[in-house]
């Protein structure tokens, strides 16, 4: 699907785990290389709670200040910067951590 900002998505992934009342959503863009998105992308990889409390989530959105272009939520609150190897690498390491509590993802 291309958006009208000439963004192409790339990844559409949703997983729920309703035995736990949990889900995984990814998402990513190929978009325009800008000063926000030197890579070339955009994206949002998130698992939580269904009732939207975030457990982890890896974006590059602009709204976080202070944080790096890349980074990871850890709950609400905290915010680490991460290295960016592409979004195909960001996939793996969230389904890693899906699994990691308790959850199968293949």
């Amino acid at each position: 699907m291309d958006g009208e900002d000439g963004a192409t998505q790339v990844l559409d992934v949703k997983e729920r785990f309703p035995e736990n009342g949990t889900l995984a959503a990814v998402t990513a863009w190929r978009v325009p290389d800008s000063d926000r998105y030197p890579n070339g992308v955009r994206y949002s990889m998130q698992y939580g709670r269904i009732d939207g409390e975030t457990i982890v989530r890896y974006d590059n959105f602009p709204d976080h200040p202070g944080a790096a272009k890349h980074h990871k939520h850890i709950g609400e609150e905290e915010v680490d910067d991460v290295e960016f190897r592409g979004p195909s690498s960001l996939f793996r390491r969230l389904k890693q951590e899906v699994r990691t509590h308790g959850e199968h993802w293949p």
